[in-house]
């Protein structure tokens, strides 16, 4: 009697049917913390057709807010170099099967040096291709990596030799947070931009996201004996907090904030490591 071989997670064919409702609809710009609404409006430099993934992420503003930290570091601060970075994404994605993330990643593509033969040859059998070899043992490593299989000694030595220590290090986190983000918006369904071209929330929303809402008094108080000084709700509502240059625990500086500042600050005590901050929401 024969067997048949065990399927490895690569093998397994797509499920989801096209044009299939999104699980958790992403929110509408009108709806998102200022905070997120202004990294979209800042960052279009880095291209097209994110506003489903940002809509997706408002469900979360403090993960959102962390998430798109690291992938604002990864691709402004990182030591990859670009097009390296853009091989990693467009693979990795290719072997999860995440079309949301290998569209979106086309135009940055495209703009680190990789032409149209390229792109497409990232979703292809990587030996059909003339890649450099430090380029053929970086899609070698995404695929291995995608399948959480071991990376062996050969390939991680060749690895070695074409990337320093700290590209390494960066490589590995790259490919995580790629895979984490597939993995999320295939589960859910996300689909890509109905306008491939974006578009930044209207200037007649709500500047606070709380449009359809009642308006509230917001009252914060901060325990400064419990601030660990990492100051995220500096970054989420410097209007709000301010750090001590001295002691660098933070000082409250408008302990009743009006409502254009409301959802930031709602942002910066989710985000508060030490539950330092605590607000009092009422009519």
């Amino acid at each position: 009697m024969t067997t048949s071989p065990a399927r490895t997670p690569l093998d397994i064919p797509p499920h989801t049917p096209p044009h299939t409702p999104p699980r958790i609809p992403p929110l509408p710009p009108s709806e998102w913390p200022p905070a997120l609404r202004s990294l979209l409006a800042d960052s279009h430099a880095d291209g097209p057709g994110r506003e489903n993934l940002f809509g997706t992420l408002a469900h979360h503003p403090a993960l959102a807010h962390a998430w798109l930290s690291l992938a604002r570091v990864l691709t402004h601060e990182g030591t990859l170099g670009h097009r390296r970075r853009e091989l990693v994404v467009l693979r990795t994605a290719h072997r999860l099967d995440a079309a949301y993330v290998r569209e979106r990643h086309r135009a940055p593509a495209a703009q680190a040096g990789l032409t149209a033969e390229e792109i497409e040859a990232t979703s292809a059998d990587p030996h059909t291709h003339p890649w450099p070899q430090e380029e053929l043992v970086l899609l070698q490593a995404c695929d291995l990596l995608a399948a959480n299989a071991p990376v062996p000694d050969g390939l991680w030595d060749r690895l070695a030799r074409a990337l320093r220590p700290e590209q390494l290090v960066e490589l590995l986190v790259l490919a995580g947070q790629t895979a984490t983000m597939c993995t999320a918006l295939n589960v859910l369904r996300t689909p890509s931009d109905a306008q491939p071209s974006g578009s930044v929330p209207s200037d007649s929303a709500p500047s606070d996201g709380s449009a359809g809402r009642e308006r509230r008094h917001l009252t914060v108080r901060l325990d400064r004996e419990l601030c660990c000084s990492a100051g995220q709700c500096v970054g989420a509502a410097p209007e709000v907090f301010e750090q001590s240059e001295t002691d660098g625990r933070v000082t409250l500086l408008v302990p009743e904030p009006d409502q254009q500042h409301a959802a930031d600050v709602r942002l910066a005590a989710d985000l508060c490591p030490s539950g330092a901050i605590t607000l009092v929401d009422t009519p």
